[in-house]
């Protein structure tokens, strides 16, 4: 397995996910499935597109959860 599997963040929040990937060495690029509703977006999709860069497919929720705040 490599390392690209290991970081696996699909269902973060893009705050977490970009968190997690920018410090293991990534260059993230942001790729959106909805337009933005002011509320949290999460990743649902994640792919390497090249050496150190991987783009992640995010949409918002349209509802805030309670256990997030």
């Amino acid at each position: 397995m490599d390392k690209q599997e290991d970081l696996d963040v699909v269902g973060f929040t893009l705050d977490e996910g970009k968190q997690i990937l920018q410090r293991a060495g990534y260059s993230v690029r942001i790729k959106s499935s909805s337009n933005p509703t002011g509320n949290r977006a999460r990743v649902l999709r994640q792919r390497v597109i090249g050496n150190g860069e991987i783009e992640l497919t995010i949409s918002y929720e349209y509802y805030k959860d309670p256990a997030m705040e």
